[in-house]
């Protein structure tokens, strides 16, 4: 019979452990018999522990004595199962299986009672079955675990380890095997010897704890507010926002610092009282403010909170943190704006006020120097304000605060007399809009007296009066004098022309260049007539413009033909460049010819020797075409400022170099402009100039209406098919009964469609539909409304509201100057149309509207 190696001993507070285990208990076997002497078991507890000279199993039995508790330490290496009664019955008492198999093929040879309460099986069949062990491992688990076990084994090296069973019944277990390796006399492994112990309710709690774990892990880690744990005078926890609230890349940075790393000086003393308050005394700190210390040597401000917590044993505290310097920097920002105001308020030229219905809340000096009231009396609870209005102003007045109460928009601005205290009569424009007062709606106003307006204004039109007589005056004298001179100016012409054709080798060649400088200065001052006759009906907008399509390489071949020969008599080279494409813009070609001419004058004119060259083409929205020459060049600061003023060149006065009135690139610039193009010019002196006209492509332009009697057919039917598949509800804003009756028939088959004859029948629809949950996909909005309401006031008041924030809006208007689509939208709108409007552009514009996708304002 082989000896077992088997130590029992009650444990006491004097006497915890025998002296032959002292040495060998691992400190976890340690706590597990100081927790079992303080709190002593009720049924028989079994836990075994690796140790240094091999696995020790620990028995702990209730026991009449003092504590009520016997403690077994079994060496399972000397565990044999055929030892004495007093063994078995020990090992029957156990809440595990003991067991022993062959090392090499994992039969069982024998297993204590336990086993057929573990699987469900009886002892039988554990014993009967060569592979029942591996058999009734879980699938999932059985290859390693047989894996792991055969190598340690063929190691003979003991294990511990864990894996799942099915029991006899289906259910999934989980075991632990705490396996020791018997050898033979030849020291190979012979016999296993074993303890199979259930531990699925350890591992749903192990579970159940790693899930609770991680789900508080989570929360701290992704709290907002900054966390962390101080103990025994040191970080042992922070959470990711506190590292971003020092500074720290990361929280790990953070552990190990202390108070003094991380409290400003000047809060240090109170932060260390505050930590002993908590730790010492137990007492929570619900709030406090105080300077911490950034890793980067920065400052801020935060609030804090600490509650007293045990860590690892220890006390320690649990605080939080929340940056309020960029708080507290905010407020002094609106304490600063506050008084901004109100200093703003109180010093304002114009008279200021607030109120709430009838009720002045606040005046300012101002507005008590136009009443001549005092601030007193005009903000005393009984003072209405209506007593300022005049009689004749009351039923507009009145209206505004009804349409108020009734929630109903009101335009911002109105004229109204107001009656002061010493009953004189001042008729002023008033602005009001709605504010918050102290949580409350309230209404801001702004009167300015119109009496000074009105004298400055009425001194204004009889000067803009002479003005435009004065204007008048000076463009019929040019007319006329220039109708004047060109009379008798065509006379010379014509008889120097004549002369010189008959006189040609008939007289000294000396007279035929008189006659030629004759004829050379009436030209020059024929042009210079042109010119000013061609400003003179720019300024009155006397020169009407066509705009019709005109192709710049025509052009360009054209100014060849009138300057090529001028240049090459003066020993330039001329060049051209035109692309093969037709480059044709919108603008007035004799227009545009004569302020390319005086242009390309210029360059020849300018330029002494080298070359002019003229070159065509075209960007995305714009064609061009540039005139570059290698002339003497000019100051950039006077292209800029007076090369286009009239009458001005560079050289002037007694240094003047060139003939000429200084008019052509001023009237060429206010023929450009007057077609919507631009100028630009490039120069630098002794570098030549390069001057370039940019106008508006054909193809860049609205497409012409197409008659509404002959639309075009295929493009009208596909678009009333998109618009049909869409049928959206359309609301139609017009004033004018025969548009409305149009729009109204273009649209009823393709469209919902509502008509509103003003803004507040387009209110009073809208609002309606909201009620219902709906809203009208597009708006048509007629821009000039009757009464004070106009288009575009309707669409801000529209656009007020969240489902309205999209909705396309299009606005119609009879005008189409000076508007451009730039205007419309920047206003809000979404597009516009000019009227008339046949329907192919009012299907084009809504099929555009109500098939793009939509974006975010």
């Amino acid at each position: 019979m082989e000896a077992v190696s088997i130590t029992c001993w009650t444990p006491t507070a004097e006497a915890p452990l025998p002296a032959v285990l002292a040495e060998r208990l691992p400190p976890e076997a340690r706590r597990w018999i100081e927790t079992l002497r303080e709190n002593p078991p009720q049924a028989p507890l079994a836990h075994p522990f690796d140790t240094a000279t091999g696995p020790l199993l620990l028995l702990a039995l209730p026991y009449p004595s003092d504590p009520p508790l016997l403690v077994v330490a079994l060496d399972l290496r000397t565990i044999f199962p055929e030892t004495d009664t007093f063994f078995r019955t020990l090992v029957q008492s156990l809440r595990a299986v003991l067991w022993e198999a062959d090392a090499r093929t994992f039969r069982f040879t024998y297993v204590s009672p336990q086993a057929e309460e573990l699987l469900g099986y009886p002892v039988s069949r554990w014993l009967e079955e060569p592979d029942f062990w591996t058999a009734h491992i879980h699938p999932e688990d059985r290859d390693q675990a047989v894996a792991y076990c055969r190598e340690t084994t063929d190691r003979s090296e003991d294990h511990d380890f864990t894996y799942r069973m099915i029991r006899a019944d289906g259910q999934v277990i989980w075991v632990r095997d705490i396996v020791t390796v018997v050898p033979d006399e030849q020291g190979r492994p012979h016999r296993l010897r074993g303890l199979l112990l259930d531990i699925t309710e350890e591992q749903e709690t192990r579970r159940e704890l790693e899930v609770f774990r991680q789900r508080y892990q989570d929360l701290i880690s992704n709290n907002p507010i900054a966390t962390g744990v101080y103990c025994r005078g040191q970080v042992v926890y922070a959470n990711p926002a506190l590292a971003r609230l020092y500074g720290a890349k990361r929280p790990e940075d953070l552990l190990g610092k202390t108070a003094a790393d991380l409290i400003h000086p000047s809060n240090l003393e109170a932060a260390l009282e505050n930590v002993r308050k908590v730790v010492e005394r137990r007492e929570p700190v619900s709030y406090g403010r105080g300077r911490i210390q950034r890793l980067d040597g920065r400052s801020a401000i935060v609030d804090f909170w600490g509650v007293p917590i045990t860590w690892e044993g220890a006390p320690a505290v649990l605080f939080f943190m929340w940056d309020v310097s960029e708080q507290l920097h905010t407020a002094r920002r609106l304490a600063e704006r506050e008084a901004q105001y109100q200093a703003l308020f109180e010093n304002a030229p114009a008279p200021m006020y607030v109120r709430r219905d009838r009720q002045f809340l606040l005046v300012n000096p101002a507005f008590v120097r136009l009443t001549g009231y005092s601030a007193e009396e005009l903000t005393a609870p009984g003072f209405d304000a209506m007593r300022l209005v005049a009689p004749q102003s009351l039923p507009v007045v009145q209206e505004r605060l009804a349409r108020r109460r009734q929630g109903l928009p009101v335009a911002p601005r109105y004229e109204l007399w107001i009656r002061r205290k010493d009953e004189k009569e001042i008729l002023v424009e008033g602005t009001s809009i709605n504010i918050r007062w102290e949580g409350q709606p309230a209404v801001q106003g702004f009167f300015q007296d119109l009496s000074a307006r009105r004298e400055t204004e009425t001194y204004l039109r009889e000067a803009r009066r002479q003005a435009e007589e004065a204007s008048q005056l000076k463009s019929r004298f040019l007319e006329l004098m220039t109708h004047e001179i060109r009379t008798p100016l065509s006379t010379i012409l014509g008889y120097a022309e004549l002369l010189q054709d008959e006189l040609a080798g008939k007289i000294p060649s000396e007279l035929l260049e008189f006659i030629e400088v004759i004829r050379d200065s009436g030209r020059r001052l024929l042009g210079m007539l042109s010119d000013v006759l061609d400003l003179s009906l720019l300024e009155t907008q006397r020169r009407r413009l066509e705009a019709e399509a005109v192709d710049l390489n025509d052009l360009a071949r054209r100014l060849e033909a009138d300057f090529a020969p001028m240049a090459r008599a003066k020993g330039l080279r001329w060049e051209t460049e035109v692309p093969e494409q037709p480059v044709r813009v919108v603008a007035d070609e004799e227009a545009l010819h004569r302020a390319l001419a005086n242009i390309v004058h210029n360059a020849v004119k300018f330029t002494e020797s080298g070359t002019v060259r003229l070159r065509v083409g075209r960007s995305d929205r714009e064609g061009w075409i540039q005139v570059r020459d290698t002339g003497p060049g000019m100051d950039p600061a006077f292209a800029r400022t007076g090369l286009f003023e009239p009458f001005r060149q560079e050289s002037e006065g007694t240094n003047r170099r060139h003939e000429g009135a200084g008019l052509g690139m001023t009237v060429a610039r206010r023929f450009v402009e007057a077609m919507r193009g631009h100028i630009e010019v490039d120069t630098a002196p002794g570098q030549g100039t390069t001057v370039t006209v940019h106008l508006p492509l054909l193809e860049a332009q609205p497409s012409p209406t197409a008659s509404a009697l002959h639309p075009e057919a295929p493009d009208l039917r596909r678009l009333q098919q998109r618009l049909r598949a869409h049928h959206p509800r359309i609301l139609i804003v017009e004033d004018n009964p025969e548009n409305a009756r149009f729009l109204e028939l273009a649209l009823q088959d393709v469209a919902e469609v509502t008509v509103a004859a003003d803004a507040t029948r387009a209110l009073k629809a809208i609002d309606a539909q909201l009620q219902e949950n709906r809203r009208f996909d597009l708006i048509l909005l007629d821009l000039n409304l009757p009464g004070d309401f106009d288009g575009q006031a309707l669409l801000h008041e529209i656009r007020r509201r969240p489902a309205y924030h999209h909705v396309p809006i299009v606005a119609q208007t009879a005008y189409a100057e000076p508007f451009r689509l730039e205007d419309f939208l920047a206003e809000g709108f979404d597009g516009f149309l000019i009227k008339p409007i046949d329907r192919l552009t009012l299907y084009r514009e809504l099929d555009r509207l109500l098939t793009r996708q939509p974006t975010s304002s």
